[in-house]
């Protein structure tokens, strides 16, 4: 699900961080860094680099390169890429405008994707066929390229515990090193803590309300909603997740619709939950607009959250008045007032 997903997050991610000229999106799993990427780039301008791997699409023993374009393109669109080398989609680096193009130009494309592996043939697609606006486009290849994709490369060399690309030289970051076991000892040895376990479970609170946010991007409420209950719901110490919840609410109020409903419901709940050790000024603050927006996209709003809402503005009042911030406890006193529903306490 975050396959296809990752790419409208990266964009609402650039898009509410003006202060990022230059971005690196990647994998996670099967990337190391060696050096400073974006030192590698520091004198370039207006540029994406995008990784190819070591063989043609035509040549993917795998065949996986093949059923992907075959899938989402046809037969007629692979014939004409077959001959053209496989790019990997897995890390993409550029400045910011170039980088928005990149994305906005996937998001269209994967509006149609049905299964993993889209977003490959989307890249290859994309690229080969010049169909990105952007002037300089830069190939990171096996030879000489700062992200070195190393799965389908044959021989790999090895200097002083560094992986090397073709020229003999270290590139800032590899890919995919965990295809080959050499290079597994290598990172375990070099990266890793003594007796490292990956924990590839993601049933943690935080990991599933992860897992929700790219559900919620996807529109796909159901299996968000399912996620929330099975791993959040009734989860213990829900109070160091309030902030993160929050911005799970306000993301999903964003992308309403009908089936949302319950998963707000839950979600409520949990905010209660959250909160019931005591909230600040700036999470009221956040809570009460939240109040405010439910009650106009929705018609069901859990009673506890009501009620919740409602004590913590008294609270507030009750220590705005006896700090002498008359202003405040007047602004919170019309808060109140103004709520449809009151009269439902």
């Amino acid at each position: 699900m975050i396959i296809d997903a990752r790419w409208e997050i990266y964009e609402d991610f650039i898009q509410e961080h003006s202060n990022y000229e230059k971005i690196f999106v990647t994998d996670t799993r099967d990337v190391i860094f060696q050096s400073d990427l974006f030192a590698s780039y520091a004198n370039y301008k207006n540029f994406l680099v995008y990784a190819t791997e070591a063989m043609l699409i035509k040549d993917d023993p795998g065949n996986h390169n093949q059923s992907w374009i075959r899938h989402l393109f046809g037969e007629n669109e692979y014939q004409k890429l077959a001959e053209k080398i496989i790019i990997c989609c897995g890390t993409v680096y550029g400045t910011r405008a170039e980088s928005i193009v990149f994305f906005e130009s996937m998001i269209e494309i994967l509006k149609r994707s049905t299964m993993w592996g889209d977003e490959q043939a989307a890249t290859n697609y994309l690229v080969h066929n010049k169909l990105l606006n952007i002037k300089n486009l830069i190939a990171s290849d096996i030879k000489s390229g700062e992200i070195l994709t190393t799965g389908l490369i044959q021989n790999i060399g090895i200097l002083n515990e560094k992986i090397l690309r073709g020229d003999g030289k270290i590139p800032a970051v590899v890919h995919q090193y965990d295809r080959q076991q050499g290079l597994i000892q290598l990172v375990d040895k070099v990266y890793r803590e003594k007796d490292f376990q990956a924990d590839e479970n993601f049933t943690d609170v935080l990991s599933a309300i992860d897992q929700i946010f790219c559900l919620v991007q996807r529109q796909n409420f159901n299996t968000a909603t399912k996620f929330f209950v099975d791993y959040i719901l009734y989860a213990k110490n829900l109070n160091i997740y309030g902030e993160k919840l929050l911005k799970l609410y306000q993301f999903i109020l964003q992308r309403y619709n009908p089936d949302a409903e319950i998963l707000l419901l839950a979600i409520q709940r949990t905010l209660v939950s959250a909160f019931v050790a005591g909230i600040n000024i700036q999470q009221l603050e956040n809570v009460y607009q939240i109040f405010v927006i439910t009650e106009k996209k929705i018609h069901v709003i859990n009673s506890s959250f009501k009620n919740f809402v409602k004590n913590m503005l008294m609270n507030f009042i009750d220590i705005f008045y006896k700090n002498n911030q008359q202003n405040f406890a007047r602004e919170y006193i019309k808060r109140l007032s103004d709520w449809r529903g009151l009269n439902d306490f």
